[in-house]
């Protein structure tokens, strides 16, 4: 089971990680907790790195988030190392650890859908659990959803978990 979380998840992370605890306890399905870092902006990143945390919106010239990307991975820490950091996914991994569900976290650097898309073949995911709020339609033409893309391509079933 791949969640793939960020941080524009975390007023939703309870909601999302309740949802794979209903389906991944009783059964006993592996989650793969993914976190994907962009590679290539618009010029001015105003989300935050996976590589940075917070709970606070953070902008970046292109200069420093080019600096960030080209200091992650490194020879003494992987993509996956720097993503197990990243508060949101931490959230969810203590989580599953308190529940006793077996997790391993996964980080890609590329296009967030075609990042995840790739990891979902790599661990073989036979279900997504994503999560996604209501944006209007011009929201959507113009900032694109991740969300929309990960539900109409995804190769397995998938479970959408609304904002509260």
């Amino acid at each position: 089971m791949l969640l793939p979380v960020s941080d524009s998840d975390e007023n939703r992370i309870n909601r999302l990680t309740d949802a794979v605890l209903e389906i991944a306890a009783p059964i006993g399905a592996t989650v793969v907790v993914a976190h994907a870092i962009p590679d290539e902006d618009d010029g001015i990143v105003t989300t935050i790195p996976a590589i940075s945390g917070g709970n606070y919106p953070q902008v970046l010239s292109q200069h420093e988030y080019d600096d960030l990307l080209d200091r992650y991975p490194d020879d003494d820490h992987s993509v996956d190392e720097v993503v197990a950091e990243h508060e949101t996914v931490q959230s969810v991994t203590d989580r599953l650890d308190d529940a006793g569900v077996e997790y391993e976290v996964r980080g890609a650097v590329g296009d967030p859908s075609e990042a995840i898309f790739e990891l979902a073949g790599d661990v073989d995911a036979d279900r997504f659990v994503i999560g996604g709020s209501r944006r209007t339609p011009t929201d959507k033409a113009v900032f694109g959803s991740l969300s929309q893309t990960l539900l109409l391509e995804a190769p397995c079933p998938v479970t959408f978990v609304h904002a509260d």
